[in-house]
């Protein structure tokens, strides 16, 4: 076996691990994105509302 070879396979190798690693990251990615889009947020801060009281004197 010489050093060409030992590259080659090597190389073969990080190109398998690879090409196994981006359908995973896309997945999980894809899977964390959308929690995180869903995921209840806490209540932000409200207008209230208040309506007139009558002043009108009887």
């Amino acid at each position: 076996m010489t050093i060409n070879d030992v590259s080659l396979i090597g190389k073969k190798v990080l190109v398998g691990v690879i090409v196994t690693l981006i359908p995973f990251v896309i997945i999980f990615g894809g899977l964390w994105l959308g929690r995180k889009l869903l995921e209840k947020k806490p209540a932000t801060k409200t207008a209230q509302i208040v309506q007139p009281q009558n002043t009108i004197p009887s």
